[in-house]
Order: structure tokens, then C-alpha cells, then sequence
């Protein structure tokens, strides 16, 4: 029949391949194509590894509240200044005020100091302002006594410093000692006569870079108010801390702004104790000249006595109007004297900025969960890795044991 004849002619001797001598693919044989993950997979892998997961967040967990309870609390004080609006110059034609083009970035010269809100953070982290806070006295939580906050920080380190500087913190040990072994010895630190301070010492240059990072500033561009932050490790330390930089920043915002004006004070009272002086020995003269000459008749005596009286008029003259200048000098350092105006006193916070211990329980159980989570799904990554490498080896085995006509052994090969 023609169907067995067909049958014939199409099937070959059992055991041969058909077609061109290639074995036929059959299923698990051929090349085995990437696995869609699901959802149930990704869930059956977090499950057989719940253990790892569990343990990470456990640790995470318990290393979060560890710091949390264990961290030194600290408190942060607010305060708030503005300058108050004043103008030195006139104003410009028509009424209109030679602060009003300030906006445009043009400066008519309103302000001898040219010093405006923008700049106030820049002379609250000043070194003359930090060097005056390091050297008052504070009261710090962990000291017995009151100190300057100078005496504070270079205090002896006790012994768990000095263990962590010399275990944990060594690299960082190492590298301060070989910077002061390369930089030398610092200069020498000294005032001048009148007790300005030339250079800072070691010990003051610790104590500004400490205080450096305790104060935070900001301005409002439209209201021209600063905020001015401290966070220190008690409350009314950080009040302190921020009672003493608003003081000296007030302190040195007047220096600023009446520095043109003391200048030309002190420059007019001494050229006014000069007149005076001046006025008194002219007086003086003409006093022991009309004593000697009460009646003088003669040319000559008559023009010394007018000379003389002629000096002291114009040592007069003179006099008045360095002491109205001397006197409207006064009134204008008076004048602008209160530069800065306290919108909000610092008090001691009640409550604490940092640390946040739910907060940081909250994140080290996150990182926890994400890390474990994600350690569960590389090891089952790379677990299917091997799995699949064994599988497909012993996929070979087979198919070189059933089939060994079809995958000759690398030493048929290499005879052939």
C-alpha cells in the first residue's frame, strides 16, 4: 500500500537522524530560553530565604537603636535680626531715594559702609565675631565649672578618645601628625599695644573651626531678616552660644558702619584740644600784655595789642566751629549706632533637634529590609547560576551516553 510504501521511503533505520544527520530537538534537549520571573517566583525566593532577611533587619534594627540611644542629644536656638533702614546721602532729584536703584544693582553711595542684609552672614562667620565668642564664658553641660569655649575644646582628651584616635580614627591621627610634621611650627601668636589680636594660636584655631560648624545663617532677600541658628549639646548652651554671637555681631556691624564717621571723630577731637590749647596760650598772652601795657600810646604797642587781640579772635572763631563740627560728629556716631534690631530674642529650646530616634530606628529597619531583601534574591541569583550549569553539564553527559554517534568525545574527535 502506498501508505506503507511512503512509510518506508520516509522512515529511516531506527536510530538514524533524520533529515541531514542532525539529531531532531526534542523537548528539554534544545537550548533552554530565560525564564520569565513572576511574582509568585520572586515571593517563593523571599520565602526560602526569610531567614536572611529576618537577620539583616534584625541587625540594622538593633545596630539603629543602638545610636539612637547612645547619640548625644543636641538642641538648636533661633534668633532673629534686621537691619534697620538708614541713609547716609541725599536724595536724588525729584524725591526720589538713593535706595530706591538699589534693587537694579545701582549703589549711590546711601551707605558709607556699603554693608546691606546680604552680607550679614559673611560678618556673622568673621573671624573677629568667632574669635570674641570663643573667648567668653560659657556654662557646657559635661563641664564642672564654668570656661571659655577656647578652654573647652582644647580640653585633655579622655580615654576612650584616645583609644578611638589610635584604633578607629588612626589613619586620620596620621594625617594631622604628618601635616604639622610638614607644616612646622606655627608662628608665633601675639596682640599688638592695643590688644588686637595678630595671630590666632593653635588652640584658638581649633576652637573657631569648632564653633564654625555649631552656627547656621540665612537671609530673607525680600525682608532683609537673618535667622541665625546654634545647635550646641544643651539647651541653654546653644542660648548662650547664640546670645554671645548676636552681641558681637552687633558689636562688629556698628564697627563696620561707623568706622568712616570714629575716623573723622577722632580727627576732629584732636584738632579741637590743639585749638583749644591754641586759644588758651593766645589769651594768655594778650592777658600778660594788657597787664604790663594798660594804657598803651605808643604805635608799636598799640599794633601788638591788636595783633594779639586779632590771634585770639581767630583762635576763637576757630574754636567754635571745630566744637560744632566735634559736636555734630557726635550726633551722627550716635546716630548710627543701632544698626541691628533684634526681631527675635534666642531662648533654650524645649524640645531637641537631634537625634531623631524614630526616625532613625524607621530608616536602619528600611535599609535593613532593603538589604536583606535584596541579599535573598542574589543568592538565589546566583544559586539558579549553578544550578543551570549543572543541569546543562549533565544534559551533555546524556546525551553523549544515549547518543555517542551523534556527539563523538573529544578524543574521536582529535583521531579523526
Amino acid at each position: 500500500m502506498s501508505t506503507a510504501d511512503d512509510q518506508g521511503q520516509t522512515d529511516g533505520p531506527p536510530g538514524a537522524p533524520p533529515g541531514d544527520g542532525a539529531p531532531a530537538e526534542q523537548p528539554g534537549y534544545g537550548p533552554r530560553q530565560e525564564d520569565e520571573v513572576s511574582l509568585l517566583d520572586l515571593l517563593l525566593v523571599l520565602a526560602r530565604n526569610k531567614a536572611i532577611i529576618v537577620r539583616t533587619v534584625l541587625v540594622f534594627t538593633l545596630l539603629g537603636v543602638t545610636y539612637a540611644l547612645l547619640a548625644e542629644e543636641e538642641f538648636t536656638s533661633e534668633a532673629r535680626v534686621v537691619r534697620e533702614a538708614q541713609t547716609e546721602g541725599g536724595d536724588l532729584p525729584g524725591g526720589i531715594s538713593s535706595g530706591a536703584l538699589s534693587g537694579f544693582g545701582i549703589n549711590l553711595g546711601g551707605s558709607a559702609s556699603g554693608l546691606t542684609p546680604a552680607a550679614f552672614p559673611d560678618v556673622l562667620q568673621s573671624r573677629e565675631v568667632r574669635l570674641a565668642v570663643v573667648q567668653d564664658t560659657f556654662r557646657f553641660p559635661d563641664a564642672e565649672r564654668p570656661m571659655t569655649f577656647v578652654d573647652y575644646v582644647n580640653q585633655p582628651p579622655g580615654a576612650l578618645s584616645s583609644v578611638l584616635d589610635y584604633t578607629l580614627w588612626l589613619p586620620w591621627t596620621l594625617k594631622g601628625m604628618v601635616g604639622k610634621a610638614i607644616s612646622g611650627s606655627p608662628a608665633p601668636a601675639g596682640t599688638t599695644d592695643t590688644g588686637e589680636l595678630l595671630i590666632p594660636s593653635q588652640e584658638e584655631d581649633e576652637a573657631l573651626e569648632a564653633v564654625s560648624g555649631m552656627i547656621v545663617s540665612s537671609v530673607n532677600e525680600e525682608t532683609g531678616i537673618m535667622t541665625i541658628s546654634v545647635t550646641a549639646e544643651g539647651a541653654r548652651l546653644a542660648s548662650d552660644l547664640t546670645k554671645s554671637f548676636l552681641d558681637h555681631f552687633a558689636a562688629r556691624v556698628r564697627e563696620i558702619r561707623t568706622e568712616k564717621v570714629r575716623e573723622r571723630l577722632g580727627f576732629v577731637e584732636g584738632r579741637f584740644e590743639e585749638v583749644k590749647q591754641e586759644l588758651e596760650t593766645a589769651e594768655e598772652r594778650l592777658a600778660q600784655f594788657l597787664e604790663r601795657n594798660q594804657n598803651p600810646t605808643t604805635a608799636t604797642l598799640q599794633f601788638r595789642r591788636d595783633r594779639l587781640q586779632r590771634q585770639v579772635s581767630f583762635k576763637e572763631q576757630l574754636y567754635s566751629e571745630l566744637q560744632s563740627q566735634l559736636t555734630q560728629t557726635r550726633l551722627d556716631l550716635q546716630r548710627r549706632q543701632p544698626v541691628v534690631t533684634m526681631v527675635e530674642q534666642p531662648v533654650p529650646p524645649m524640645n531637641r533637634s537631634a537625634p531623631k530616634r524614630t526616625l532613625i530606628v524607621f530608616i536602619s529597619l528600611l535599609l535593613g529590609g532593603f538589604l536583606g531583601v535584596g541579599g535573598a534574591i542574589g543568592a538565589a541569583f546566583f544559586s539558579k547560576i549553578r544550578e543551570d550549569e549543572e543541569e546543562g553539564e549533565k544534559i551533555e553527559v546524556i546525551r553523549e551516553e544515549l547518543f555517542p554517534e551523534w556527539f563523538p568525545s573529544p578524543t574521536q574527535v582529535a583521531k579523526e
